[in-house]
């Protein structure tokens, strides 16, 4: 069993090909270098040796109700069995995919802005899901984003490392196992760690934020660059940066909270300072936003925790009368045209759905008559092949009254229980037949003889069933 697991997540690149819908091609954002939550640490020489690793190992779940009763994946499922030498834990995960081989798994590195403000280098990696699965698909197309573990081998020939003076483990080698799909009741080790399968707006913004924090960066750089014509108060952008590092710490330092590994971590981190609120992301309430009123008393921020008010992004017009550098970014009309952008495709998939959704009824009401024509041509076939054992019967059995019954209730029968029921009322008369025969002889075979002058075999029995000549 692994007891070590890594956050990764999991995006949509495209379907393998557009005339193959058995696989669907992933991209992993698998794990960020540095500490974890779960106090783990990874130096980028040590992921480095252990990407040859991911070659052809399973994407992993376990499906059951959640706490909101819905069907959903878990977390790393293991059930312990009893043996002849001991206990054991058996794996309970299937798999639904698998991360590709070295050759074709693109293996690198990429940086991701995470939901506590911090950017972060993460290990990605290309794989492919199995659209096979029914359950896991529903679930998948249901909740867009799922969160995400990976599982690493504790095998003492594959794994290696050390506990410094804080007890983070810092791994020296390691080797891939799996990557398992969490459920909405389980949260990663790791901040921002979840499996996408789709385009959702939440990452789409994430990115554009990323992006956006970049250029920023390098406008202040080109500003500061500008001697004389300096745009910003260099003294004034580092009081406040140092301002907003005090506040960072008492926040983190204000309250702490078990995880899932049980470890106490910090549950606010600072993302922002807006006006005179700090803006947090609260851990035990999936990483939402909160905003706690400060103020600065001398140099000494003082943070008031009672005013914690839930807080949303908004997106409001970028206003500066300064005019802006030659070379410069402008942050304004960059973000309109990427609202433009995502609207725009926002209403090409409207009319591409209302196209599907005309394609689908024209199609229906054809499959609907083609069902109702193909029904009524079964039944008027089973109808027939019902006659025609009664027909059957009828030369046998005659209109007797439980023939004539049994003919009121074709339509509640099938054809072989028609003939089972037939053949029972022919047994009962071949008995009746025979009884009554042997009582009208006392029992005994008549033998006669046919008083002709034909030169034939005119001996004959005479039975219940009829004569039957007798050869001399």
């Amino acid at each position: 069993m692994s007891k070590y697991s890594i956050p990764v997540l999991f995006e949509k690149i495209k379907d393998v090909k557009s005339d193959d819908k058995r696989f669907t091609k992933v991209k992993i954002w698998l794990m960020h270098l540095g500490e974890s939550f779960n106090g783990s640490y990874f130096d980028k020489d040590v992921v480095d040796k252990a990407i040859p690793t991911l070659g052809y190992i399973p994407i992993v779940g376990f499906m059951e109700k959640n706490s909101q009763n819905e069907d959903d994946f878990s977390d790393h499922r293991y059930v312990i069995t009893k043996e002849n030498n001991g206990k054991k834990q058996k794996y309970l995960g299937v798999s639904y995919g698998v991360i590709t081989s070295s050759e074709d798994n693109n293996a690198h590195y990429e940086k991701r802005l995470c939901d506590d403000g911090q950017t972060r280098t993460f290990l990605v990696v290309e794989g492919l899901v199995w659209n096979m699965f029914e359950d896991s698909s529903n679930v998948m197309n249901r909740d867009v984003v799922k969160f995400h573990s990976m599982e690493i081998w504790d095998d003492d020939e594959l794994i290696d490392g050390y506990e410094d003076e804080n007890n983070i483990f810092h791994f020296t080698k390691f080797s891939f196992r799996a990557a398992c799909i969490l459920g909405k009741d389980y949260e990663p080790a790791m901040i921002n760690s979840t499996i996408e399968t789709q385009f959702t707006i939440k990452d789409f913004v994430k990115n554009i934020q990323s992006e956006l924090n970049n250029k920023y960066s390098e406008f202040i750089k080109l500003t500061n660059k500008q001697g004389d014509n300096e745009m910003f108060n260099t003294n004034f952008t580092q009081t406040v940066l140092s301002n907003f590092k005090d506040i960072s710490t008492i926040v983190r330092n204000h309250e702490t909270a078990r995880n899932r590994w049980g470890d106490n971590v910090s549950r606010y981190n600072a993302v922002d300072i807006q006006d005179d609120e700090v803006i947090v992301s609260d851990s035990c309430d999936s990483y939402r936003y909160y905003g706690f009123k400060f103020v600065i008393e001398g140099d000494k921020p003082v943070v008031n925790f009672s005013s914690k008010t839930r807080k949303k992004i908004l997106f409001t017009d970028y206003d500066d009368k300064t005019p802006a550098p030659d070379g410069s970014f402008d942050l304004g009309e960059y973000t309109s045209k990427i609202e433009d952008t995502a609207f725009q495709k926002v209403k090409e998939s409207e009319i591409a759905k209302d196209d599907i959704v005309k394609n689908y009824n024209k199609i229906k009401s054809k499959y609907d008559e083609y069902v109702k024509v193909e029904a009524e041509r079964v039944n008027a076939e089973l109808n027939e092949q019902k006659d025609n054992m009664f027909l059957h019967f009828e030369k046998l059995i005659g209109d007797s009254s439980d023939f004539i019954s049994l003919k009121e209730c074709k339509d509640k029968m099938t054809v072989e229980e028609i003939e089972t029921k037939c053949s029972v009322i022919f047994s009962r008369k071949l008995r009746e037949r025979s009884l009554n025969f042997n009582k009208s002889n006392g029992n005994t075979v008549v033998i006669g003889i046919n008083e002709d002058n034909s030169d034939e075999n005119n001996d004959f029995v005479e039975t219940c069933y009829g004569n039957i000549p007798v050869n001399k």
